[in-house]
């Protein structure tokens, strides 16, 4: 089977730090035009704690599409991976992010970088 997760999709996965047992909420940042975007995603960690060395963003819930977080969540830009497709959970829920949401991760990331 082929299939990819468009750039914006808000799902769980395997905790590519491996600091959780637990899948954790991750935003997929990459395109469709990303190498081996059949086998791989890359993503962005969401986190439910806000102390933090580095300033952390919260993902308001009104830029969640289809899904919803039980706990106030937080962008962590630093944590991005590159994951493999098996590591996502299908039987969890997941969305996706309105544009708003989109645009807020993008500002978030490139803050950190610039």
């Amino acid at each position: 089977m082929t299939y990819y997760y468009p750039q914006g999709s808000l799902v769980f996965a395997q905790d590519p730090t491996g600091a959780h047992s637990n899948p954790r909420p991750v935003i997929v940042i990459s395109d469709v035009d990303r190498p081996y975007v059949e086998h791989e995603a890359t993503v962005v960690c969401l986190s439910t704690q806000s102390d933090y060395s580095y300033e952390v963003t919260e993902l308001p819930d009104d830029m969640l599409d289809d899904v919803e977080l039980r706990k106030t969540s937080y962008v962590m830009p630093w944590a991005i991976y590159t994951i493999p497709l098996w590591s996502i959970r299908d039987n969890l829920p997941s969305g996706s992010l309105m544009d708003a949401g989109t645009r807020l991760v993008a500002d978030v990331i490139d803050e950190m970088i610039c």
